[in-house]
């Protein structure tokens, strides 16, 4: 009787053990079940590397293509384990984006690694999480929602367009020349190019704050 009962509680050990196991990401990353590719992880690729010239269709800078997520995890990319993805090494190592360029925000580093760690996995049609559209201060929300989306082409190095979204000054200079019918795609050049649309309660602060005459706050 106790080597049946202990042959069954070994049993329920082991199946305890496994099923932990399972949610233990490669890598020592915590989970990155709460990613979203489509919300946090391709605005990373489309404004920091998929810009013209470098890894946009059009060029494909060494063969690589970093605009939609078939593209991305096609070559480059180990699903499970960032240490043996070479675009995340690249940019770990701050080969890329090249010098000159804005470099990827240690958040954005973090959620990189921790969505390949977790499998690399599509997602689409993703929930707004952390957007509160009663909260629209230039430093609090606009600029990090431009950091996010357009930097990576609109920059004091690039300035695609004549567009410089890195400061305040360019931000407001951009509202005069359509900014929110862009990133509304209402206007003549939807933006971010080739990227997802910001979400509606990201759009809306950036409207407030632009109604409330785009203030320094």
């Amino acid at each position: 009787m106790r080597k049946i009962i202990a042959s069954v509680l070994l049993a329920l050990f082991t199946v305890v053990f496994i099923a932990a196991c399972e949610h233990v990401p490669m890598d020592g990353s915590s989970s990155g079940g709460d990613i979203c590719f489509e919300r946090d992880i391709l605005p990373i690729f489309n404004s920091k590397c998929a810009m013209s010239g470098c890894h946009d269709a059009g060029t494909r800078a060494e063969d690589y293509q970093l605009t939609d997520y078939n593209s991305i995890v096609s070559h480059g990319i180990v699903k499970g384990s960032a240490k043996k993805s070479e675009i995340y090494e690249e940019i770990a190592d701050g080969d890329m984006p090249p010098d000159g360029y804005p470099k990827l925000s240690s958040t954005e580093m973090d959620l990189l690694k921790r969505w390949i760690n977790a499998g690399a996995n599509n997602g689409t049609n993703c929930p707004s999480t952390g957007c509160d559209s009663t909260q629209f201060t230039f430093s609090g929300q606009v600029q990090p929602l431009m950091n996010k989306y357009c930097v990576g082409c609109h920059n004091s190095t690039t300035a695609s367009m004549n567009v410089n979204l890195s400061n305040y000054n360019g931000v407001k200079a951009a509202v005069g020349q359509g900014l929110l019918r862009s990133i509304d795609h209402s206007g003549y050049y939807p933006m971010p190019k080739g990227g997802t649309k910001l979400s509606p309660c990201e759009i809306t602060q950036v409207s407030k704050w632009i109604q409330a005459g785009s203030p320094n706050n």
